[in-house]
This record gives C-alpha cells, sequence and structure tokens, in this order.
C-alpha cells in the first residue's frame, strides 16, 4: 500500500503530491522526480504532519522540507 504525502518546501511553496512505499521520518532524504525536466530533486525532511482527510482534502499526511546538500 502506497503513502500519498504531499511535500511543501514552506507555508506557500508546494513541491507535489507524491507515493511512498513506507512514510519518511524527518531526518531521512527523500527523492521526487521534477514537474517538468529529468532527474531527480532532493530534500531532507523536517517535520511529518498527519490530519484527518476529507473529500475537500484527501491527503492525510504532509512533508515539510528544505532542500538536500
Amino acid at each position: 500500500m502506497l503513502i500519498v504525502c504531499e511535500i511543501w518546501k514552506d507555508e506557500k511553496t508546494e513541491v507535489g503530491p507524491y507515493e511512498f512505499a513506507n512514510l519518511p521520518r524527518p531526518g531521512d532524504t527523500v527523492s521526487v522526480p521534477p514537474q517538468s525536466g529529468e532527474g531527480y530533486l532532493h530534500f531532507r525532511v523536517d517535520s511529518v504532519t498527519h490530519r484527518a482527510s476529507s473529500a475537500a482534502y484527501p491527503s492525510a499526511t504532509y512533508l515539510f522540507v528544505s532542500q538536500a546538500e
């Protein structure tokens, strides 16, 4: 079962929704394909937030990230 997570760099900058086999934890590095172009974007997970899902907000897991070095 895949876990759908919305990834955000800050309150206004969404990276996108992505699916993971395992829930990333703070400190983990995640690699996701870019919205356009080739290669992968690498981010360090700063925090993970969960909330109840609804029809208006189907994703219940949010990853807040920073650019990995």
